[in-house]
């Protein structure tokens, strides 16, 4: 992983009329924490535009940054990355910075945003790529952390999706749920549409041959009936005319 080299100033001992004058130099107050337990937070300043530069790398916010200080009188350094960045609501102005301290073989967390790359053949047949999170979070040692995760669209059809339980995890761990879904190719409405018709179709026409059967049973079960009737009329005729005869 690339490191970063950050000149910063102590600042516990600064005055808070010092304080107000460096912040009209363009240094921002921060914080180094972390660590081992018995390790003291650290507070400092660094210059925005040089905070700015330091994070111009393909890691971006998780770039390991050496931050170089005097402390007590004496020249030493901290490991960090970039934990978080407070921003003026209004002027977007960077107010405060979080560092987080980093040790060779010690893991940290940070989010890793993903890198989406090729087309969904899905998405040239009508489909509509959705994409769910564009990052996650990684658990891994400074040295191991990728400064992106690639997620392939290439054979991606109309319902296909991928999830982070996917994604290959041989030198870091992936702590976002793996069912968690990361991007879909989805059907276009038109589709679905047309979809839903067919099925209602094809109900309506389950429906009416169920009443036509109906029909032809009452029909059937009347004209039986109707049979029926008219030979019990025939009986009665031809009794009536033997009682005649005699």
């Amino acid at each position: 992983m690339e490191k970063a080299t950050l000149k910063v100033k102590h600042r516990d001992q600064l005055k808070k009329n010092k304080v107000k004058v460096l912040r009209q130099q363009g240094l921002v107050p921060a914080i180094i924490y972390g660590g081992e337990s018995n390790t003291n937070n650290i507070n400092v300043f660094v210059h925005h535009v040089d905070f700015d530069k330091s994070l111009r790398t393909e890691f971006g916010k998780n770039t390991v940054l050496k931050l170089e200080f005097e402390l007590d009188g004496k020249a030493t350094h901290e490991n960090v990355v970039t934990y978080d960045v407070q921003r003026d609501v209004i002027t977007k102005e960077i107010t405060h910075i979080d560092f987080f301290r980093v040790a060779k073989g010690k893991k940290i967390h940070v989010n890793v945003p993903l890198k989406f790359e090729g087309v969904a053949p899905g998405s040239k047949r009508g489909g509509v790529l959705v994409k769910k999170i564009d990052s996650v979070v990684v658990s891994a040692e400074p040295d191991q952390l990728p400064p992106y995760i690639t997620i392939d669209l290439s054979t991606l059809e109309i319902h296909d999706f991928i999830t982070v339980g996917t994604l290959d995890q041989s030198k870091y761990d992936i702590l976002t749920h793996e069912e968690t879904s990361i991007v879909r190719v989805a059907a276009p409405r038109l589709l679905v549409e047309e979809e839903e018709e067919a099925v209602a179709a094809e109900g309506e026409e389950g429906e009416e041959g169920e009443e036509g059967e109906e029909s032809s049973e009452g029909s059937s079960d009347a004209k039986a009936e109707g049979g029926d009737d008219a030979s019990q009329g025939d009986a009665d005729k031809a009794e009536g005319k033997s009682a005649d005869a005699g």
